[in-house]
């Protein structure tokens, strides 16, 4: 009974803290996202909240919400950008430890944004692997959907150091979240375009957001290294729509960028499909039988060439954040060796890393049997446990 009457009073504190500290209280329905300013206003600063709205969705043992926060664009402006924020029900008197999970690819039409949606699948899984594990052990979860996605705007999909700044910029929010007790101690993991937002992450964190002590990082499947993808995907037919949507996504923002350089008339005519739904340009690109893209924009000494190299520039990183990555040997869309590299350049400059490759695991197969190892990796990190079986030195 005694429980039950902190969690109340907890929570009843937390609305009386909201309503004190005037954080308004964001509309229902698409307007949530759609009918927001134009621009933040002077003075504002990254992980400001603009509104929120509870989600009513959130795990059982957790409160979630919706929120607009204030993080940088592609353009370098600060602009809104929406994500979740899951807070434990139950009380503490100590700062809890935050846990970014940094989404993979949605697709780029705002209906797809991830805080559109229900955060269970009809099967009843989380689209956030681990997520009521990392609550029940007391940590609040954040999450962003990224520049342009789901607010109004081009998405700058796969713009590494923007998601990275996005996913620092929620935990800021979370910490502006009266009563949320979001400290600064700070995990990472996440799935593909979220696995290069989680390496992104530890290569800005001391500059970008030093006020965080980011304690380990779990890239699953990592997207993360784009001039080699876009070659890879030119010879993988059914990788066509991640060519065609990466380019679009890298370009936003950057004017000196032209489409119709890198992508041939057919291409062009299959950015409309990006429209038709979140996942449906990937099926209607594999089907193209004519050229889409134009490989010279790729050749050293080209906007796309330099654009997608320093994207790609995610080293390097403090070798006092540790890594868990988890890649599967039979990825299609990012293959085992591109992952290989990855790890070879994390131990070339002394990171410590767990890598486990998945016998038999495509893309997706890495995603809830490898997000099912983060809870336990993050609270040994926590807990000041040195890494096991270092893969850097075998």
């Amino acid at each position: 009974m005694r429980t039950l009457s902190l969690i109340f009073i907890c929570c009843l504190f937390f609305s009386v803290q909201l309503q004190a500290q005037s954080i308004s209280q964001g509309p229902e329905g698409a307007s949530f996202w759609d009918e927001l300013p134009r621009s933040v206003p002077e003075g504002a600063v990254r992980g400001d909240i603009y509104w929120l709205h509870e989600r009513d969705d959130a795990p059982s043992n957790a409160r979630g919400w919706n929120v607009i926060y204030v993080s940088e664009g592609a353009s370098g402006e600060l602009e809104y950008v929406s994500g979740e924020i899951y807070v434990p029900r139950f009380p503490t008197r100590s700062e809890r430890k935050i846990m970014i999970w940094a989404t993979g690819t949605t697709g780029t039409q705002d209906s797809c944004a991830p805080s559109r949606n229900e955060l269970y699948g009809l099967d009843g899984s989380s689209r956030a692997p681990s997520i009521e594990a990392f609550l029940s052990r007391g940590y609040v979860v954040v999450m962003s959907d990224y520049q342009g996605s789901g607010t109004p705007g081009a998405t700058a999909y796969l713009q590494g150091a923007q998601q990275a700044m996005a996913s620092f910029d929620i935990a800021r929010a979370a910490r502006n979240l009266p009563n949320a007790m979001a400290g600064t101690d700070v995990g990472i993991y996440g799935f593909s375009q979220g696995g290069q937002t989680v390496l992104w992450a530890a290569h800005i964190v001391e500059e970008y957001a030093p006020e965080f002590n980011l304690v380990g990082a779990v890239p699953l499947a990592p997207a993360s290294r784009h001039l080699d993808l876009s070659f890879y995907d030119l010879n993988i037919p059914v990788n066509s729509g991640y060519f065609i949507m990466r380019m679009a996504g890298l370009q936003v923002g950057h004017s000196e960028l032209r489409l119709s350089d890198i992508l041939t008339d057919v291409g062009l005519e299959m950015l409309t499909a990006q429209s038709w739904g979140c996942y449906e340009i990937f099926a209607a690109a594999a089907q193209l039988s004519e050229a889409y893209a134009k490989p010279e924009a790729l050749e050293l000494g080209t906007a796309w060439r330099a654009w997608l190299e320093e994207n790609d520039d995610f080293l390097p990183i403090s070798t006092s954040i540790p890594f868990l990555m988890i890649q599967g040997v039979e990825d299609v869309d990012v293959p085992v060796e591109l992952t290989r590299e990855v790890l070879d350049d994390l131990c070339e400059q002394g990171s410590e890393v767990n890598y486990i490759e998945m016998a038999g695991a495509d893309h997706f197969g890495v995603f809830y049997p490898g997000g099912a190892l983060a809870p336990d990796w993050f609270d040994a990190r926590f807990a000041g446990i040195a890494v096991q079986n270092n893969s850097c030195s075998q």
